[in-house]
């Protein structure tokens, strides 16, 4: 996979000899690829000098997969500044006041991070029945289901791993886009 990448990659004009560069020095890449954090070691054959922010991610990416997350986290604090990458505590309080029973809340999370804990206290602080679904295979007709239920009866529903069903994540915000 790594290879196909590299070919890949290639037809950008910073990286047309990147494949012959790799074969002539396999080594100094290999021994890169094997440090613990490579994204912060010089790039062999000379990239260390050439590469901005975003051809580095786009390398990293190629080369080493799994350390894409912490150099795109460098080309973000490079392209649009610390403050966008800081984690940001969210008061879920304010955040249902600010919205309204039509209007869902959505919240995009980086990897490890799960608000359920947080929604399920404001949904017992504010006395409104909340429903957790898992999305995945099969779960749009429960969700369906649930988000029916908790229109009619003004409780909460919360969708959870919405990346497994991004068709029905379409059809409920033309949903709710459509409803005056």
């Amino acid at each position: 996979m790594t290879w196909l990448n590299l070919i890949a990659l290639s037809r950008l004009n910073e990286f047309t000899s990147i494949v012959s560069q790799v074969q002539a020095a396999e080594k100094q890449w290999r021994a890169w690829f094997d440090k613990e954090a490579p994204e912060d070691e010089p790039v062999p054959c000379g990239y260390e000098m050439t590469l901005d922010a975003f051809r580095r991610l786009l390398l990293v990416r190629c080369w080493c997969p799994d350390r894409t997350l912490q150099q795109a986290r460098k080309y973000i604090l490079h392209a649009l500044g610390p403050s966008f990458i800081e984690d940001v505590l969210v008061n879920m309080e304010s955040l249902v006041e600010e919205s309204d029973p039509r209007t869902p809340l959505t919240g995009l999370l980086s990897m490890g991070a799960d608000p359920t804990p947080f929604i399920e206290q404001v949904a017992r602080r504010s006395r409104i029945d909340l429903q957790a679904i898992s999305m995945g295979q099969g779960q749009e007709i429960h969700a369906r289901r649930l988000i029916k239920q908790a229109r009619i009866e003004g409780t909460w529903v919360l969708l959870q791993n919405c990346h497994l069903c991004l068709d029905y994540i379409e059809e409920l915000f033309l949903q709710f886009s459509e409803e005056p």
